[in-house]
């Protein structure tokens, strides 16, 4: 069985959720640590112009991150 690999397109749903749910706050606009671990991820991605990653490359703030805002497959 391969790892389940997360697409680009369901990283970004989970951060609209994310972000929906736990809008950006105070003065400085600062985003939740989940919000900003997903975009943290998002932006690698981009980066190195990926459409996904396995879920086994993730760190473990970033698994926490996911498990909180994507949806099952």
């Amino acid at each position: 069985m391969s790892p389940r690999r997360i697409s680009i397109a369901e990283l970004e749903a989970a951060i609209n959720r994310a972000r929906a749910a736990q809008p950006a706050s105070g003065a400085e606009s600062s985003l939740t640590l989940e919000v900003a671990t997903l975009g943290a991820l998002y932006g690698r991605l981009i980066w190195e112009r990926l459409d996904g990653v396995d879920v086994d490359a993730l760190t473990d703030a970033e698994r926490v991150a996911l498990g909180l805002w994507l949806r099952p497959a």
